[in-house]
Parts: C-alpha cells; sequence; structure tokens
C-alpha cells in the first residue's frame, strides 16, 4: 500500500522546535538513505497517522514530497513517547536491533509489534523476549536474547564526567607527592634513549 504525503524542511531543530511543530499539529522527522544527507522535515500528523491505519500499518509505502524533491519512504522508527530515562534522566534511547524473527502462519503476521519502554531507565534495556506478540505469532527461536532497545548515557556526559575524573586524580596524586616516582621513570627513560644512540 502506497500513500502521498508532503513534509515540510526543517530549518531549525531541537526539543523546543520539536514542541512548536506537535503544537501546529505537524510531526518532526527525518528523511535519510543510502548516497544522500539526512534532511529535518515536518508531516501533517494527521494523514501520517491516517496512513498508518490502513492494513499495511507500519509498513505503509510513502510517496514523499519535500519542496521539489520526491522520496519513496518507509517509517524505520516511529517514536511515540518518551522513556522515564529520556525525560527524567537525560539519557537517549538507541536501537540496537530493529527487528525479530518470527515464526507464524501467513494469516496470522502483524503489520506491526509494539514495545513499550516508557518505564526504562538509564542503563535499562530490553530484548526479543520482551516483546508481546499476538496469539499465533512466537519467536523463530526461543531463546533469543537479542538486545532491541537501550537507554544509554549521551556521550558527551560521559566524555565530560571522565575529564573531571582525571583532573581530580592528578590533583591527588600531587598531593600525595608521587612526583618522585614519575621523575625516577623520566630519568631512566632518558637515560636508556642515550645508551641506545
Amino acid at each position: 500500500m502506497e500513500t502521498s504525503l508532503k513534509a515540510t524542511v526543517r530549518d531549525n531543530t531541537g526539543s523546543a522546535q520539536s514542541r512548536r511543530s506537535r503544537g501546529e499539529g505537524n510531526i518532526p522527522a527525518v528523511v535519510y538513505g543510502l548516497g544522500m544527507e539526512p534532511v529535518s522535515v515536518e508531516i501533517d500528523a494527521r494523514e501520517f497517522t491516517n496512513a498508518l491505519k490502513t492494513e499495511a500499518g507500519s509498513n505503509v509505502i510513502f510517496n514523499l514530497e519535500v519542496g521539489k524533491d520526491k522520496f519513496t519512504a518507509l517509517a524505520r522508527e516511529i517514536q511515540k513517547h518518551a522513556p522515564m530515562g529520556v525525560k527524567e534522566e537525560g539519557g537517549i534511547v538507541q536501537t540496537i536491533n530493529s527487528s525479530i524473527t518470527i515464526s507464524a502462519l501467513p494469516t496470522n503476521i502483524p503489520t506491526s509489534l509494539d514495545l513499550d519502554i516508557s518505564e526504562l531507565n538509564v542503563g535499562d534495556n530490553l530484548a526479543a523476549g520482551d516483546v508481546s506478540l499476538p496469539e499465533g505469532v512466537e519467536l523463530a527461536d526461543s531463546e533469543d536474547d537479542s538486545i532491541l532497545i537501550t537507554i544509554t548515557v549521551p556521550r558527551a556526559a560521559i566524555e565530560e564526567e571522565e575529564d573531571i575524573e582525571g583532573l581530580e586524580g592528578e590533583e591527588v596524586e600531587g598531593e600525595e607527592g608521587d612526583d618522585s616516582e614519575s621523575s625516577e621513570e623520566t630519568v631512566e627513560e632518558e637515560s636508556s634513549d642515550e645508551s641506545g644512540e
């Protein structure tokens, strides 16, 4: 099933702009693909939601018109509500695997599967076994424990914390008087360099 949607390029990105877009009845999105730069856009929320209600579900093919450009696209990831670890702890949702292998009769193949991440905190994750499967559908491998989603701390926060810890460690070494050991190492390295010449 195919449907046409018009999208507008978003010049400004970020949470404030996303809230503004949602308040105006739009949904922020990103169009990306092989050999192209990602394009931040916004689409009409009602049109998008109606397209997902067809029998194709989230597998609907979008003929997306962005200004003069046209793209054929699929919805790869649809985020509805931010989990606790994002809202309260500043974490980010990281998709590790976006698909699972199921076993079902052709008439029982679901159009989509939902995974509730609303209660996840930083460090939590959900695996294939956590997906609620409808009747007549099961995991192809009942022991599949592959991670699908995890909530992590943004990399910038980790690097900043490491920098702070490194500075603290240097101060402690100076206070304890461990400079003599580092001086000896430096002298030994210099003398071994001289003997090698």
